[in-house]
């Protein structure tokens, strides 16, 4: 298993949660397979970014928050971390709020008992983990292939069309034509490409790779572009998997989360509706593990370090709970999808804060820097995810 499974599993996570589910299934139920070129296209962005984010980390033995303290000063390194630190709480809302609502669709507990579930069962395995990272890869790399060979087996009693599938990766100018279209476009790139991810690869990538920087960096591109492969797969088939369920697509009356698992009964079967009800929750679940190792790093910078890596996670989980059980409290769990998609608006204005500053990091460790083709792509990627989710916010 460790042969197979590295740091990049962790971050992969991010790239599957809740957030990645609702936009995906409501665009697969809108469109069809018709912007399924849009996940391929932002999942080869998320690579790129991801192995400069940990090329980063291995080269100065540091985190991107670290390095704002260092090459940036300690007040705006401290206003870095402060601004992870709300990337983390909107990017935990989502993993609660989806880990909770699978619990709700599988055995009936009210979503809030499932909050206060996540809060527990996370502090607990990471207290267990907190001294065998290999042990928390292995875990959350196995929860990731149950999610993958879920997903094999339901688009395998599905069975969509595979050239309509080929067909939807070819870049269309629909987005261009359609408003309802280019908005989830906006949405499917925003839920791809997170903070959080950026400061957990650079974090936790440090001293796991051994040899000289070429042989490290060699096996960061390795083991993230085998990971988020994985991720890429997942949210493609969300996106079929809704296309599919969904026969003719319907841009006016799209699909959230429940409403493709309640489909699933009576299209295929309970077997395929409590599978489907299973993968979220395992995605739920990692995603959760994943985002409170992100506060851990970034408390370290806001909270005296004396505090153990436990009372940090009970800090971050207490705090991220909150919002989920008032937002339930306020709005019902009738409104999940609402609260999903708020949180990705909430996380698209923080992406200036780690892009910026990791862009001109790369210019104060050259020996970072990728080939002069990948970084300019770095810059052309960086700058127009910035402008997308700031235009996806604007026009909300």
């Amino acid at each position: 298993m460790r042969r197979w499974i590295g740091p990049g599993v962790l971050v992969a996570v991010g790239y599957m949660d809740p957030g990645n589910w609702a936009t995906g299934i409501e665009a697969g139920s809108g469109y069809g397979y018709s912007l399924a070129w849009v996940i391929l296209v932002s999942s080869t962005a998320a690579i790129l970014l991801q192995i400069i984010a940990a090329r980063l980390g291995v080269c100065t033995q540091m985190d991107l928050v670290g390095l704002g303290y260092r090459f940036l000063g300690a007040r705006m390194g401290k206003f870095l971390a402060f601004t992870a630190f709300i990337a983390v709480i909107a990017t935990d809302l989502a993993e609660v709020l989806g880990f909770s609502l699978a619990l709700r669709l599988l055995t009936g507990l009210p979503m809030s008992v499932g909050a206060v579930l996540a809060l527990v069962e996370v502090v607990f395995i990471l207290y267990w983990t907190s001294r065998r990272p290999r042990a928390l890869e292995s875990l959350v790399g196995i929860l990731t292939l149950a999610i993958v060979f879920i997903f094999i087996f339901e688009l395998f009693l599905l069975r969509p069309p595979f050239f309509s599938i080929v067909e939807g990766l070819k870049p269309s100018a629909l987005v261009l034509k359609e408003k309802e279209a280019l908005y989830l476009t906006l949405g499917l790139i925003g839920a791809t490409i997170m903070p959080h991810n950026l400061y957990l690869h650079s974090a936790w990538i440090r001293k796991r790779f051994s040899g000289d920087i070429y042989s490290q960096t060699q096996a960061i591109t390795r083991d993230t572009t085998s990971s988020l492969s994985l991720a890429f797969f997942v949210n493609i088939a969300l996106l079929i998997t809704a296309a599919a369920l969904r026969g003719t697509p319907n841009p006016l009356e799209r699909w959230g989360i429940e409403e493709a698992y309640r489909l699933f009964e009576p299209a295929l079967g309970t077997a395929a509706m409590a599978a489907f009800g299973v993968a979220l929750l395992l995605s739920g679940h990692n995603a959760t593990l994943t985002s409170t190792l992100t506060g851990q790093i970034v408390l370290e910078y806001l909270l005296p370090r004396r505090l153990s890596p436990t009372l940090r996670s009970l800090a971050l989980r207490t705090l991220s709970l909150l919002p989920a059980l008032l937002a339930l409290s306020l709005w019902g769990e009738k409104h999940v999808s609402d609260l999903l998609v708020l949180s990705q608006v909430i996380l698209s204005l923080q992406l200036p804060f780690v892009l910026l500053p990791m862009l001109y990091f790369l210019h104060k460790v050259p020996q970072a820097s990728p080939s002069r083709l990948a970084l300019i792509l770095t810059y052309v990627i960086s700058i127009s995810l910035i402008a997308l989710n700031s235009y996806l916010f604007v026009t909300l």
